[in-house]
């Protein structure tokens, strides 16, 4: 009986040993929480019908046109094929001249090099303060804009062609006059923006158009998230190797446990 009695025991300790190192493991591999406003995981779980959860902001988006849900970086993402498919998002929050970070997975195919084309912007008519985060025209060149009113910008492009069939991380990060470009969490861009009002407050944004009904997107997104501070190196490449929310926010003050998103695909 002893022997047997022993084994139970140890059965039990390692399975409690094990349930700790896997919620370390996923406390570890959750997205920044801090400062993040917005995030859209673009999951088919988290579609119902048009509408594109929102699972930290409540800003939940409308699917225009006929994105089609394929396989993503995590869990599933929207494959955008061009005019009309995007999706609408209502306004954020107020950027203003504060500084914001905007990230996302794309995965954009070497044929697609058509024009230009935008993955998130918060632009409604060229006659606003915005950013835009998308495509040089006719390649596959990241390009980061900031504008003022009166066609008053800034706007550069990476050096690096991304169309090239494989899924990359991107953030856009600006802070007064300093704006960056990290994909796969190595900084790759870091050159001067607008450090005056970039608008948010007043327009909506959009996924996969320029917000203009121009510039649609050529590619698949996933893993949306939209912060309302700088992230960091060190929180850049977290959000690299992060498997979505470890903990998902309720309201303001309290977490609860929520799903772990499984990676799908090798990067």
């Amino acid at each position: 009986m002893k022997p047997k009695r022993l084994n139970w025991w140890v059965i039990q300790i390692s399975c409690i040993l094990l349930c700790t190192v896997t919620l370390i493991i996923g406390v570890k591999a959750q997205v920044v929480t801090d400062g993040l406003v917005s995030y859209y995981t673009l999951d088919t779980n988290d579609i119902v019908g048009d509408t594109v959860k929102d699972l930290v902001g409540g800003k939940d988006g409308t699917i225009v046109g006929e994105p089609e849900s394929i396989e993503g970086h995590l869990g599933d993402a929207l494959n955008f094929g061009g005019k009309p498919d995007c999706v609408e998002l209502p306004i954020i929050f107020n950027i203003g001249e504060k500084p914001a970070s905007y990230e996302a997975w794309f995965l954009k195919p070497s044929n697609s090099r058509i024009g230009w084309q935008y993955i998130l912007t918060n632009k409604t008519n060229f006659f606003d303060h915005f950013f835009r985060l998308g495509f040089n025209q006719d390649t596959g060149q990241l390009r980061y804009y900031t504008e003022q009113a009166n066609n008053i910008k800034k706007a550069w492009i990476t050096d690096k062609d991304y169309a090239d069939g494989k899924w990359h991380h991107v953030v856009a990060t600006r802070e007064e006059d300093k704006a960056q470009v990290y994909v796969d969490s190595v900084l790759v861009k870091e050159e001067e923006a607008m450090s005056g009002n970039l608008g948010g407050g007043e327009t909506n944004w959009n996924i996969a158009q320029d917000g203009n009904t121009d510039g649609y997107l050529i590619g698949a997104v996933d893993e949306v998230r939209i912060y309302k501070k700088v992230l960091t190196p060190e929180e850049i490449k977290q959000n690299f190797e992060s498997q979505g929310l470890a903990v998902q926010p309720i309201g303001k003050l309290s977490l609860t446990w929520g799903r772990i998103k499984t990676s799908q695909s090798d990067h």
